[in-house]
C-alpha cells in the first residue's frame, strides 16, 4: 500500500531544501509533496520547483518530470513538453518511463513514426498493456494496419477493461477488410454502451458508420440526446440524421442557425460582453459564427453530394501513460532513472 507524503514530511523537505538550496533531488521530492498535498500550496509551487530543478541541473529525472508535468498538468503545453523530453532522450535513459512518455506525447501530436520508435523501446523494457495499446494505435495511425492488428489483439487480451483496444481493433479490421470480425466486436461494444465513459452511443455509431451500415449507426446515435451536441462536433451524426430523418435534420439545422443568429444579435453591440476582448478578437468570433451559419445553410446540399470526410486518425482512443513521475511514492514509482 502506498500513501502520499504527509504534511510533516513536506515541512521536513522544506527545511532540507533551505539547508541544501541546489539539491535537485530535494526540489523534486518537495515538488511531489506539494503536488500530492494541494492544500499546502498557494500558487504553483510544485511546478516552480520542477522548473527550478531543471534550471539548476538537467538530469534525466529533472527533465523528464518537468516534461510530464507540463503535458499532464499545464493545458496547451504539449510543444514545450516535447522539446524538454527530447533533451531527456538525448541522455539515453535506462528505464521505460521517458520512452513511454515521449512516445505517448508524440502519438498525441500525430507524429506516429517517431512515437512507434519510442514506444517499441518502452515495451522492450516493460511489458505493459497501456504501452502495447498505444503502440498498436501508433501503427494504425501510420497506416500499417496489419502490425497494428497484432499489437491490438494482444492488448485486448490483457485487461482491456474499458474496451479501448477492442474499439481501435474494430477500426483496424474495417480498414483491412475483415468486416465480419469487426461487426462481431461492434456488437459486443454495443452491448456495453455507457458502461464506460468512452463506449457511448456516438462511438459505436461511428463504427457502424465506417461499415456503411447507416441504419444500425442511426439506431445507436438515437440513444443519445443529440440536441445537446453541436452539429459540427461529430460530423457523422448529422449525416446519419440527414440519411434517416430529413425533417428532423432540417429542424436541428434551423435551430442551430437560430441560436447563432440570436447570439450575434444579442452580443454584437454589447460592449460589456466584449470588455475582455480586443476589437480584432471580437471580429474573429463574429466571423466564425457567421461562417458557421453559412455552412449550416449549405449542409443539406453538401450531404446530398458526399458523406463527411472524417480523419480516421482522430477517432482512435489512446491509453493514458498515467503517473510516470520519478520519485512519486503515491504510485510506488522508481526513485530515479535506473
Amino acid at each position: 500500500m502506498t500513501i502520499k507524503p504527509s504534511e510533516e514530511e513536506v515541512k521536513k523537505l522544506e527545511e532540507d531544501l533551505a539547508k541544501n538550496p541546489r539539491d535537485t533531488d530535494i526540489m523534486n521530492a518537495l515538488a511531489l509533496g506539494y503536488f500530492s498535498n494541494p492544500s499546502l500550496v498557494k500558487g504553483k509551487e510544485d511546478l516552480e520547483l520542477m522548473e527550478k530543478a531543471y534550471a539548476t541541473k538537467k538530469t534525466i529525472k529533472s527533465t523528464h518530470n518537468l516534461a510530464w508535468f507540463y503535458y499532464m498538468e499545464c493545458w496547451g503545453s504539449l510543444e514545450k513538453a516535447l522539446a524538454i523530453q527530447k533533451e531527456c532522450m538525448a541522455m539515453e535513459p535506462k528505464s521505460f518511463y521517458p520512452y513511454f512518455l515521449y512516445g505517448y506525447m508524440l502519438l498525441a501530436n500525430n507524429q506516429s513514426l517517431d512515437a512507434i520508435k519510442n514506444l517499441e523501446i518502452a515495451y522492450s523494457k516493460h511489458k505493459n498493456r497501456d504501452i502495447i495499446h498505444n503502440l498498436g494505435t501508433a501503427y494504425a495511425k501510420s497506416g500499417n494496419f496489419e502490425t497494428a492488428k497484432e499489437y491490438l489483439i494482444t492488448a485486448t487480451n490483457d485487461k482491456d477493461i474499458e474496451n479501448k483496444s477492442k474499439y481501435n481493433l474494430a477500426i483496424v479490421k474495417i480498414k483491412i477488410g475483415e468486416k465480419e470480425d469487426a461487426l462481431r466486436i461492434i456488437k459486443e461494444l454495443e452491448q456495453q454502451i455507457d458502461k464506460y465513459d468512452d463506449t457511448d452511443s456516438f462511438a459505436v455509431a461511428y463504427l457502424y458508420y465506417l461499415l456503411e451500415d447507416y441504419d444500425s449507426a442511426y439506431v445507436c446515435c438515437k440513444r443519445c440526446d443529440w440536441n445537446h451536441y453541436g452539429l459540427f462536433s461529430w460530423e457523422y451524426i448529422p449525416y446519419l440524421i440527414y440519411k434517416n430523418d430529413i425533417e428532423e435534420f432540417k429542424k436541428l439545422v434551423a435551430s442551430e442557425i437560430a441560436n447563432r443568429t440570436n447570439w450575434i444579435i444579442e452580443n454584437k453591440d454589447n460592449n460589456e460582453f466584449w470588455e475582455d476582448d480586443t476589437e480584432e478578437e471580437k471580429q474573429e468570433y463574429l466571423a466564425e459564427w457567421e461562417s458557421e451559419i453559412t455552412r449550416l445553410t449549405e449542409l443539406e446540399a453538401e450531404f446530398a453530394l458526399n458523406k463527411p470526410n472524417i480523419n480516421i486518425n482522430n477517432q482512435y482512443w489512446l491509453e493514458s501513460c498515467g503517473c510516470l513521475l520519478f520519485g512519486c511514492c503515491e504510485h510506488n514509482n522508481l526513485k530515479d532513472d535506473e
